[in-house]
């Protein structure tokens, strides 16, 4: 089972939109994929969970058992078009779990996650900062993916979110490795984001930097607007975003 992180120290990079993709690339495949919003915001949680769950991924933090977090685990209603995509729903109460003071392993992700099985990829979806939360997925994680945006700031998070896992692998989780850096919403005609894109390759090792980029398109507003998976999205920009999601995926799986 490969767990991956998908993180972001910046808001409005497209994190989620990622992980949803992912999930979608991975279920067309045939594989049994566990998405766990660690997100307050919930917006994973609000685009793939369709039957309510009694339980959320608080409850998991609180009591960190392989038994709460299967209880907690809701189908979605992509089932039916793609195959298996289940969630751990978020929760706005989710916040009192990103206090960090600094120091010591955040383990109850981890704690949880043991013991689980019958998925082949578990997805992560971390808040859009590096507190307590996103040290919980990365401690869980056998895998990490940043997600950025070709901007300033979105690079700043890049450098701070690549000091991030090096500091946990060294202090609580050694199998933790980056996998790369995913630059979203590249608007090609931008000189500013041809030129951030390029000022990209002094921050992270080049092959890390995952390509193609992934094009600003609607068809993942259209996809999240009618809570469907962009691969079941019509027409060339959905074709466009779901083959490059397909090459990412097949560089996380290795």
């Amino acid at each position: 089972m490969r767990t991956v992180a998908v993180m972001a120290n910046k808001g409005g990079v497209g994190k989620t939109s990622i992980t949803l993709g992912l999930a979608g690339a991975a279920a067309v495949k045939g594989m049994a994929v566990l998405v766990i919003d660690l997100d307050p915001q919930g917006n994973a949680t609000s685009h793939l969970r369709t039957r309510p769950s009694k339980i959320s991924v608080v409850d998991v933090l609180e009591h960190p058992t392989s038994a709460t977090l299967i209880e907690a685990i809701s189908v979605c209603d992509w089932d039916a078009d793609i195959g298996e995509v289940d969630i751990v729903p978020s929760s706005p109460d989710a916040i009192r779990f990103d206090a960090w003071r600094g120091s010591g392993a955040t383990t109850r992700l981890a704690r949880a996650l043991q013991g689980v099985d019958g998925y082949d990829l578990v997805l992560i979806d971390c808040p859009p900062s590096l507190g307590a939360l996103t040290r919980e997925a990365l401690t869980a994680a056998d895998a990490a993916v940043i997600v950025t945006s070709p901007s300033y700031f979105g690079l700043q998070g890049v450098e701070r979110s690549v000091a991030e896992i090096n500091e946990v692998r060294s202090e609580s989780n050694s199998s933790l490795k980056l996998v790369g850096v995913i630059v979203n919403r590249v608007r090609t005609i931008s000189e500013e984001h041809a030129f951030r894109a390029r000022e990209l390759g002094s921050i992270v090792e080049r092959i890390k930097i995952l390509k193609p980029f992934l094009p600003d398109r609607m068809a993942v507003q259209q996809a999240e607007g009618t809570g469907v998976p962009v691969q079941k999205v019509k027409g060339g920009g959905a074709k466009e975003v779901s083959e490059i999601l397909d090459k990412y995926l097949r560089k996380i799986l290795k």
